[in-house]
């Protein structure tokens, strides 16, 4: 595990222990709810422990984790 996999994998955890629930790995698939609009898509990247990236299909939205819901 490289440098970069390490400090990956740390703030990972730390979303974790912020949220108390898993959070989604970059490829997956999710969908929630922003602002009352529905979305779906695949995580594209995670910012930081307030903004995940999802390609929503012609698009990219950051999204909170709490609007997860699958």
């Amino acid at each position: 595990m490289d440098a970069h996999s390490r400090e990956y994998a740390g703030a990972v955890a730390g979303m974790q222990d912020t949220y108390g629930r898993e959070l989604p790995a970059i490829g997956d698939f999710v969908s929630g709810c922003t602002a009352g609009k529905r979305w779906s898509g695949h995580v594209e990247w995670i910012e930081n422990d307030e903004r995940i990236v999802v390609n929503v299909g012609g698009g990219w939205l950051a999204v909170s984790p709490r609007d997860i819901t699958h």
